[in-house]
């Protein structure tokens, strides 16, 4: 059984095992460690310097007329006829199990990216319900295995070996039996538990000309000998020490990836491997169109703050003539204290000139903290407000009506500044999934990472492209991050790098405005001429900077 589950705030169990030619049982457990892009790891360490000591009130006349509350308009249906893609997962372990083996959370993973495409329909279910005739009527069936060597029907066994569209991750490839009909021969599955074998795992991932690492943690990978006269290897796996197995391989209808890559998913990773292979199992032609992509979006304008150091970022904007968005804060509080932009109109003032440079404004929650639901409610744009991060639950106060009325009122004071929000991001990119339907019923549009929940197993996703999730909402990429002490323009660059290789390709990154402030002091901080650098070198790599609001996702032909 397996529980290595990548971005979220739960750590599941991982099994290791001897392995023969036929797989034999469990013989050690040990727990795992948490993914590389938890979402702690963009905001924690975030602290907010005390309010801006020479802010001046503003007089009526400097501020915008109110905005008129213009309703964002809800997503269009399919503009083609729905396919229909199955995604079966592992039975989910008894509730006394000491580990949830993340399956059903995958397969909502999995869902997301197929809703690159507007007219996909995804039906899931755990694989015992799996019925006859399901693979061969869809347009294509995915199976990620998750519980080791669990009991797989027959009538989707024969359905495989017999051609029909299926796409096998993960465990239990094993118990098909002989497939050299197929051109596979499976071989053995490799467990690294140890920080040694962790270090000399198959953990580099080589497509398309490009090496996408594993992160280095407990981990296991099947290996398949694969028959190049009846197979095509599309990715390969390879160890510290050169040897290499295939990590991604197509028989005619059949697909198989040796692991899971929904663990441990992380910006430069083999999460992107399958992420733009969808396209190629869906049968997808039309990418060769597509062009290459950048979002640029300026995070946490809040009154608490200055603004000399937006009003340099966007001098850097003006000059380069990028288009961008930013998330706005629409109410500050500091110790307990309100300061509402009407009192700081020198950055009242900068945050209009954005808007005049064509900037689309977000909102960013309505506080940024826990003001009315949590004690201590900390500080503006350094707490989280959808989400009780300290005790890792929902907050007892928000429900889904509770939670419009407090949007709407966020939303009712950005209008009253002149300020029309057209997008939303969740304040550190968390909140209880049931929220969501609730945020959509708003913006159906956002821009963010997202953490999603199932059978007990919370986990976050990014997407390196456009995506209608299971919620129905559409979800903006962000998929590089933000510049932060240990995390520089190079990593970000880097990120950039790993996209690039795809089709259909997004750069989607954020900038907090105050690393540009005079008195900002460390590692991360920029200046105009090193901002200005990032921006072009992101548009060298083929990338072009587009406004937000044009963004949307595909049809399947």
């Amino acid at each position: 059984m397996i529980g290595l589950l990548g971005l979220g705030t739960a750590s599941l169990g991982m099994w290791a095992w001897a392995q023969a030619s036929a797989p034999t049982a469990p013989a050690s457990a040990g727990a795992a460690a948490p993914g590389a892009n938890d979402s702690g790891t963009l905001f924690n360490g975030y602290r907010v310097s005390p309010p801006y000591r020479d802010r001046v009130a503003a007089r009526p006349s400097q501020l915008w007329p109110a905005a008129k509350d213009v309703p964002e308009p809800q997503l269009k249906p399919p503009s083609g006829p729905l396919k229909t893609v199955r995604v079966f997962y592992s039975d989910p372990l008894p509730k006394s199990s000491a580990f949830r083996d993340g399956g059903s959370l995958h397969a909502i993973l999995l869902a997301n990216l197929l809703g690159q495409y507007d007219n996909v329909k995804v039906i899931r279910a755990p694989i015992s319900q799996y019925k006859s005739g399901d693979a061969k009527n869809s347009l294509r069936t995915f199976y990620i295995g998750t519980v080791y060597d669990e009991k797989i029907p027959a009538e989707f066994m024969n359905e495989v070996k017999t051609g029909a569209p299926v796409t096998w991750m993960g465990y239990n490839i094993w118990k098909l039996g002989d497939i050299t009909a197929l051109g596979l021969q499976y071989k053995s599955l490799h467990t690294a538990l140890t920080p040694g074998q962790i270090a000399g795992a198959y953990s580099a991932v080589t497509y398309k000309g490009r090496v996408y690492n594993k992160y280095p943690a407990r981990q296991e990978i099947s290996e398949v000998r694969a028959d190049p006269a009846l197979t095509q290897t599309l990715a390969v796996a390879r160890s510290a020490v050169g040897d290499a197995i295939p990590y991604l391989v197509r028989s005619k209808n059949f697909y198989f990836v040796a692991d899971n890559p929904f663990l441990y998913i992380q910006p430069t990773g083999r999460y992107l491997v399958m992420a733009d292979s969808l396209k190629t199992m869906l049968g997808d032609s039309g990418t060769a169109t597509c062009k290459k992509r950048a979002i640029l979006r300026l995070e946490d304008l809040t009154s608490l703050r200055g603004p000399q150091g937006l009003k340099d970022t966007l001098d850097v904007i003006e000059k380069l003539k990028v288009p961008f968005a930013m998330t706005v804060i629409p109410e500050s509080y500091y110790g307990g204290v309100a300061y509402p932009w009407k009192g700081n109109i020198q950055s009242l003032q900068q945050v209009y000139r954005a808007v005049k440079l064509g900037g689309v404004v977000i909102q960013h929650g309505t506080t940024h903290n826990y003001h009315g639901l949590r004690d201590p409610e900390g500080n503006s744009a350094e707490e989280w407000e959808l989400w009780d991060k300290e005790n890792n639950r929902a907050l007892d106060k928000l429900g889904p009506v509770s939670t419009q009325a407090r949007i709407r009122q966020g939303r009712a004071t950005l209008l009253s500044l002149g300020l029309r929000p057209r997008l939303w991001t969740t304040p550190h990119y968390e909140a209880a999934t049931e929220l969501y339907p609730a945020i959509n019923a708003i913006y159906p549009r956002v821009i963010e990472r997202r953490m999603y929940a199932a059978d007990g197993v919370r986990g976050g996703q990014f997407f390196p492209y456009p995506v209608r999730d299971v919620y129905g909402t559409l979800v903006l990429p962000e998929n590089l991050g933000n510049i932060q002490k240990g995390y520089l323009s190079d990593s970000l660059l880097d990120a950039a790098r790993a996209n690039s290789a795809l089709d259909c390709a997004y750069a989607s990154f954020f900038v907090h405005p105050y690393l540009l402030e005079s008195g900002h002091v460390g590692t991360d901080k920029l200046s105009k001429a090193s901002l200005t650098a990032l921006i072009t070198s992101i548009q060298a790599q083929g990338y072009t900077f587009v406004d937000p609001l044009d963004i949307t996702t595909r049809t399947l032909k």
